[in-house]
């Protein structure tokens, strides 16, 4: 990590209070898209509704999951990176969110509902399994680096964090 990445290491509890505002918003994030994908497979086999639910999923991904996806890529994937061991897991991480990328496209793209839906569902499983590797490899490794602070890090980022996780006390403008 060069020295224009580091970032004065905060206390341990604001670190792990910015884990659990990261995890909580991941599950928002997972849990919305679990509602959304069966919704899209619920109306693909009725054959109603199709339009809208699938336009409701693409605007949640593109205006909500995909900006999240590229915060994470700005803001907590380098300092991870910045560790040896960490390196092609991050690699990784970033070509799911590609991944990801693929599957919003299909969904959108699509003009048989049955096989847009199944795009939803499999960009539902990636989404959660992806989360694992962020949840229990990322976050932690980067919250017991004692020259970075992960509260710091995503100070200010409402796309990781979500607009209502920040954590006690801390109060900050975003731009």
């Amino acid at each position: 990590m060069s020295t224009d990445q580091v970032v004065v290491a905060t206390s341990a509890a604001e670190d792990a209070r910015a884990v659990d505002a990261v995890k909580s918003h991941h599950s928002e994030l997972a849990g919305r898209i679990a509602i959304l994908s069966e919704a899209l497979l619920d109306a693909a086999s009725t054959g109603k509704d199709v339009d809208a639910r699938r336009r409701a999923m693409v605007d949640y991904l593109t205006g909500t999951v995909l900006p999240h996806a590229t915060a994470e890529e700005r803001a907590l994937y380098p300092a991870a990176a910045g560790r040896r061991e960490a390196k092609l897991l991050v690699e990784s991480m970033i070509a799911v969110h590609r991944v990801l990328g693929g599957l919003v496209d299909r969904i959108a793209k699509e003009p048989d509902p049955v096989r847009a839906a199944a795009a939803a569902y499999a960009l539902r499983v990636v989404f959660e399994a992806h989360l694992v590797d962020e949840n229990d490899r990322i976050l932690p490794l980067v919250a017991a680096d004692p020259d970075v602070s992960l509260a710091g890090i995503l100070d200010g980022m409402h796309e990781l964090l979500g607009a209502n996780a920040e954590p006690e006390g801390d109060s900050h403008a975003c731009a």
